[in-house]
C-alpha cells in the first residue's frame, strides 16, 4: 500500500470509484463528472494524494487539499478546504487503515503549505469520515442544508412582478464585489479579494448571471455540462405515480420523478440578498422559468439554519441534504470558524 500524487492516468479509476457510491434512499443518483479532477482544477496548488494496492492494482481512497485566502475573525488566514475524501467501497476491509494513511500522508503535505487551518463539508451521515478527522481534532462548527427547489410549479402568479425581475449576464465585477463583501464580507471564510481573483476563470465558466428584483439579488452557478447525476434506480411505486407527479406539478411543487438512466441537472443559487423578504418570490420565479427552458429540474440553494432567510427557503424545499462544516487549526491562537459561514460556491 503506498500513497501517491494522483495523476491524468487515473482519471478513468477515479470517475469509476465515484460510480459505485450512489447516492439517495428509493431514488439513487450516482455522480458522473468528465474529468474528475474538474474540482482540483479550481485551486491553484491542490494536493490531490491517492492511496492504492500496488499488488491488487487498485486506488483505494481519494483525498484532496485546495489551498484558499479567507476571512476568519476579522483577519486573512490561509486555509485548506478539504475535498473529493472517499474511500473505494470495493476495498472496504482495513478502511480504517488506509484511509488514516491517506489523512496522514495529506496533513503532512498541508504542513509544509503553512497553512492555518484546514476545514470541509462532510455529508452528515458519512460517520466514518467524520470519525477519522474528529479523532485528528477537528471539529464539527456548523451545519449547511442544500435546499432542494423542483422547477415544475410557479414560485409566483403576479406576472407583472416576476417581469420586473432583470438578469445581468455578466455582472459588473467591481460593483458586484462590494455588493457581496457588504452583505457578508463580516462572516467567517468569506474569500480575500485575492482569492476571489484566483478564481476568475471558474466565475467567467460557471457562473450563468446575477438576476435582480428591486434591491433584491441572487446569482446562479451553472455546472450542469461538468457534473451531473444520473438516476440508478427508482422504486416500482415512483414509477406508476410519475403520471399523476407529473399533472400534479403544474399546480404544486411536486419533485420531477426521473426515468431510469436520466440525468437530473440542478442549478446551485446563492449570494441571496433580499432587501425585502416579499421579494423572493417574484426573484425565484424568474429564475425558476430560465431553469425549465435549460432543461435543469433542481434550484438548490445552501444555506445554515442560522441564515436569516433560512426558514423562508426551507418552506420550499422538497428534501435538504445536510452536510457538517467541520474545522481544525494547525497552529496556536487560531480561531474556529464562527456560524453562520460564508461557503463560496467555487468550492462546490
Amino acid at each position: 500500500m503506498r500513497v501517491r500524487p494522483a495523476t491524468a492516468a487515473d482519471n478513468e479509476k477515479l470517475i469509476a470509484i465515484e460510480q459505485l457510491t450512489p447516492q439517495g434512499g428509493q431514488i439513487q443518483l450516482v455522480s458522473e463528472r468528465k474529468d474528475y479532477f474538474f474540482r482540483a482544477k479550481k485551486f491553484a496548488d491542490p494536493i490531490f494524494l491517492i492511496v492504492e494496492d500496488e499488488e491488487e492494482d487498485m486506488i483505494l481512497g481519494i483525498m484532496g487539499v485546495g489551498p484558499v485566502l479567507v476571512r476568519l475573525n476579522g483577519e486573512t488566514r490561509r486555509g485548506g478546504l478539504v475535498f473529493d475524501w472517499r474511500s473505494n467501497p470495493q476495498a472496504q476491509k482495513g478502511l480504517p487503515r488506509h484511509m488514516f494513511r491517506l489523512w496522514q500522508a495529506a496533513h503532512k503535505e498541508i504542513l509544509s503549505r503553512d497553512l492555518d487551518f484546514v476545514f470541509g463539508y462532510v455529508k452528515e451521515d458519512n460517520e466514518r469520515s467524520m470519525g477519522i478527522i474528529t479523532r485528528f481534532g477537528a471539529k464539527i462548527v456548523e451545519s449547511k442544508d442544500f435546499l432542494t427547489m423542483p422547477v415544475h410549479a410557479p414560485f409566483c402568479l403576479r406576472r407583472k412582478e416576476v417581469a420586473k425581475v432583470t438578469f445581468t449576464a455578466a455582472p459588473n465585477e467591481e460593483q458586484d464585489w462590494q455588493a457581496t463583501a457588504a452583505s457578508f464580507g463580516s462572516q467567517d471564510l468569506f474569500p480575500d479579494r485575492s482569492q476571489r481573483e484566483a478564481t476568475r476563470e471558474q466565475r467567467e465558466r460557471y457562473l450563468l448571471g446575477r438576476f435582480s428584483y428591486q434591491g433584491s439579488t441572487v446569482k446562479v452557478w451553472d455546472t450542469s455540462e461538468e457534473y451531473t447525476n444520473r438516476v440508478l434506480n427508482i422504486p416500482r411505486l415512483f414509477k406508476a405515480i410519475r403520471p399523476i407527479f407529473r399533472i400534479g406539478s403544474k399546480v404544486l411543487p411536486l419533485p420531477h420523478i426521473p426515468n431510469l438512466g436520466e440525468e437530473i441537472k440542478v442549478w446551485q443559487l446563492f449570494d441571496l440578498i433580499l432587501d425585502k423578504p416579499e421579494d423572493l418570490n417574484p426573484l425565484l420565479e424568474k429564475v425558476r422559468q430560465a431553469a425549465v427552458t435549460r432543461g435543469i429540474h433542481y434550484l438548490v440553494i445552501a444555506l445554515s439554519p442560522e441564515d436569516k432567510d433560512y426558514q423562508q427557503i426551507a418552506k420550499k424545499a422538497w428534501v435538504r441534504p445536510r452536510y457538517n462544516l467541520f474545522a481544525m487549526p494547525l497552529k496556536e491562537h487560531i480561531p474556529l470558524p464562527h456560524p453562520p459561514t460564508y461557503l463560496d460556491v467555487s468550492y462546490l
